[in-house]
C-alpha cells in the first residue's frame, strides 16, 4: 500500500485461538480505500479467520480492528450488524444463502433489512444476477442451486448494496476457470467503480494476481508482501 494513502481498514496485532489451536498470532494488516489484497496461505494457516475478524464477524482475543477510524470492537451488536449490512460485503466460501428463499430473494435480502423498497429492491438484485450470468436462476432456491450457481448468487448479494468494502472468502473456489474469471471480474470491475476496497482470500495464483497487493498468511502470522502493478 502506498504510504501515502490513508488506511480504511487497520488491524493491530490480532490474536484469535479455537481451543489449543492459534489461528492467528499477532497479526497487523492495513487496507486502503479502493485496494484490493488477497490473502493468501496453505490451508488451515490462518487467512479465513483473519477475513472474518477483519469484518466484525469474529472478535479477536488481543489487538483491535478500525474501520475508517471507528474500532468494531466499541460498537455495540446492533452497529456492528449494521456496518456489514450497509458497508461491508460478505461472500463466504459455501455461499451461506438462506434456503427457503429464491436465488433473487437471497440476493435483495440486505436492501430489504436496510428497508428499501420491495420493488427497487427486487430490481436491483435481478440487475446483479444478469451481471454474473445468473439471469435464469432468479427463481430457484438454494437447494436447486449447483456449487458453482451457488457462489455466483452469493457473490450478488454481497454486491447489491454498494458497498464500501468487499470481504471474500475463496469466492471462484468452486467454479470452473471460465465461470471463475467472469465472477471474478464482475466482482473487481464493480469494486474500482465503487472505489470499493476487497479483500480476498485465496489459494489460487491466478486469482491472487488480479489483486493490488498479496499478503501470505503462515501459521498465524503474515509473511512479506508482494505488490502487483495491475491496470486500472
Amino acid at each position: 500500500m502506498n504510504e501515502s494513502s490513508e488506511a480504511l481498514i487497520a488491524a493491530r496485532g490480532l490474536r484469535k485461538a479455537f481451543g489449543r489451536t492459534e489461528a492467528l498470532r499477532g497479526v497487523s494488516l492495513e487496507v486502503a480505500a479502493g485496494e484490493t489484497v488477497a490473502v493468501t496461505g496453505r490451508s488451515g494457516s490462518g487467512k479465513s479467520t483473519l477475513l472474518l475478524c477483519l469484518a466484525g464477524v469474529l472478535r479477536p482475543e488481543a489487538g483491535e480492528v478500525a474501520y475508517g477510524g471507528r474500532l468494531l470492537d466499541t460498537l455495540s451488536e446492533a452497529e456492528r450488524t449494521r456496518l456489514r449490512r450497509r458497508d461491508f460485503g460478505l461472500v463466504l466460501q459455501f455461499g451461506q444463502l438462506v434456503p427457503e428463499l429464491s436465488a433473487a430473494d437471497n440476493v435483495a435480502l440486505p436492501l430489504l433489512l436496510d428497508r428499501h423498497d420491495r420493488a427497487a429492491s427486487h430490481r436491483a438484485a435481478l440487475g446483479w444476477l444478469e451481471r454474473l450470468g445468473a439471469l435464469d436462476l432468479a427463481d430457484a432456491t438454494p437447494g436447486e442451486l449447483s456449487g458453482g450457481e451457488a457462489q455466483r448468487v452469493a457473490v450478488a448479494r454481497a454486491l447489491v448494496t454498494g458497498p464500501k468494502v468487499v470481504f471474500a472468502d475463496e469466492p471462484t473456489g468452486a467454479l470452473d476457470t471460465v465461470s471463475g474469471d467472469q465472477v471474478l471480474d464482475a466482482l473487481l470491475s464493480a469494486a474500482r467503480e465503487a472505489h470499493a476496497s476487497v479483500v480476498l482470500v485465496t489459494h489460487d495464483n491466478r486469482v491472487a494476481a488480479h489483486a493490488d497487493r498479496e499478503v501470505v498468511v503462515t501459521d498465524g502470522r503474515l509473511e512479506d508482501a508482494d505488490t502487483f502493478a495491475v491496470p486500472r
